[in-house]
C-alpha cells in the first residue's frame, strides 16, 4: 500500500492500465498530494501520457540523475 496523497481516486480493481498508470506516476515521485484548495495540479488521464507527462515534470535530485535522464532519452530516440 502506498501514500497516494488525498485528492487519489482508486480506479475500478479490475483497470490494470490505471493501475499501471498510478504505479508510474508514484515510482517517479508523483502523487496527489494538497493543501486541500486547487487539488495536486494536472496528471495524466491515459496510460499513452504518463512517460511525456514524466519527462517534462520530473525534477532531479542531482546533476548526475539529470545527466542520466538527457543520456536515456537519447539513447531511445524519437
Amino acid at each position: 500500500m502506498k501514500d497516494m496523497g488525498h485528492d487519489f481516486k482508486a480506479p475500478r480493481q479490475d483497470d490494470k492500465k490505471q493501475w499501471t498508470k498510478a504505479e508510474f506516476l508514484y515510482n517517479n515521485g508523483f502523487t496527489y498530494h494538497s493543501c486541500g484548495c486547487n487539488g495536486p495540479g494536472y496528471r495524466p488521464a491515459k496510460l499513452s501520457e504518463v512517460e511525456e507527462f514524466i519527462s517534462r515534470n520530473k525534477t532531479f535530485k542531482s546533476a548526475g540523475e539529470n545527466l542520466f535522464q538527457k543520456l536515456s532519452i537519447k539513447i531511445k530516440g524519437p
